[in-house]
């Protein structure tokens, strides 16, 4: 199976066509500020994402089980991408010229680093330090964009001792991301005796764990946005990898 790396230039997955109301919705993610009130319970389970992106993550290792970075590839939905070209193609051209694409790529970092980047990986439920990107690559394809970064992992994980987690999830749910399944999540530089499984919560389970939590609040409190947050983190998809000892 082709695997999508960072230096090719041809994409790897192919969306379907989303359909959505309303103004551009490219706000957040080119940095135009939005003031994001606290979240209610209704709220929260009513929200719906604005931007939609099709991902692939590459959990790699240094080929003897030790998990040392996260990797991306994010192609987003035909609005935003759409809404980008009219808002960055200085020249009026009809299309991204390369210094144009990076000028998307460096907004795009900047404003979506207070969200950890969505990109999250963790080990018997601690978080696991990813480095920051320091370039976010941007390509235009298909009349959709293309982002594709690398995170380091700080302290590399043994996975022949521990297991990790890893997703991809936006806990205010502005942005969407649609695992298809375990093949969006590849294995690169890992011994064969590495395994991976992929982890898709019951949407009516996790909502209900997550209501019996807040069932105490008034009927006029609001939810504490580290509920709020934790709503997300309940629905995210998620691969678990794990390696075996070598005999």
């Amino acid at each position: 199976m082709l695997v999508f790396r960072p230096h090719f230039g041809h994409g790897f997955f192919v969306l379907p066509q989303w359909q959505e109301e309303g103004a551009p919705v490219v706000k957040r993610l080119l940095g135009i500020s939005i003031v994001l009130g606290a979240v209610s319970a209704a709220g929260a389970a009513k929200a719906h994402p604005h931007v939609f992106v099709e991902p692939h993550v590459e959990i790699v290792g240094n080929g003897q089980g030790m998990f040392t970075a996260l990797r991306n590839v994010w192609r987003m939905d035909e609005l935003f991408s759409s809404s980008v070209v009219v808002d960055f193609d200085k020249n009026a051209n009809g299309v991204l010229d390369p210094d144009e694409l990076d000028a998307v790529g460096e907004t795009v970092r900047k404003s979506i680093a207070e969200w950890n980047f969505y990109s999250f990986a963790e080990v018997d439920g601690k978080a696991i330090a990813l480095t920051p990107p320091d370039t976010l690559h941007t390509l235009f394809e298909d009349g959709q964009l293309i982002f594709f970064f690398e995170m380091p992992v700080t302290r590399p994980v043994d996975l022949t001792r521990q297991t990790v987690k890893v997703s991809n999830f936006d806990e205010s749910f502005f942005v969407a991301f649609d695992f298809k399944g375990a093949d969006d999540f590849q294995l690169v530089d890992m011994p064969a005796g590495c395994r991976k499984a992929i982890h898709v919560p019951d949407e009516d389970q996790a909502a209900k764990a997550w209501m019996e939590k807040i069932a105490g609040l008034g009927v006029d409190e609001q939810v504490p946005q580290d509920q709020a947050n934790a709503f997300a983190d309940i629905l995210a998809t998620r691969l678990e990898v794990s390696c075996s000892r070598p005999s």
